[in-house]
């Protein structure tokens, strides 16, 4: 693969970040779900991981869009928010101007 395939920092932070909120949403969903069947096993994984994600990486987000402004913010999170670096359409660089 050539170097278009590369991924940069804020990319492999975010998958890393995401792959360890999987994990950690299986772990949880598998330890709750305890004695009870393979599909509520499964949605509770699911329910698990959704609530980690959403905790962890739109929080943080909606934070940041009340306090200041998510384009001009050097935070971790605001780094995974790769588009707000260069023109787009969303509502944070709209507001940014």
């Amino acid at each position: 693969m050539g170097a278009e395939w590369e991924l940069g920092a804020e990319a492999g932070g975010s998958l890393l970040l995401c792959a360890a909120l999987l994990a950690a949403g299986c772990a949880l969903g598998l330890r709750l779900g305890r004695g009870r069947g393979a599909a509520d096993r499964g949605a509770l994984i699911w329910l698990c991981y959704d609530a980690l994600v959403h905790f962890a990486l739109e929080g943080p987000f909606v934070y940041l869009s009340l306090v200041g402004n998510v384009a001009n913010s050097d935070g971790l999170i605001a780094s995974l928010c790769i588009s707000c670096r260069s023109p787009c359409a969303c509502v944070s660089c709209m507001a940014a101007g």
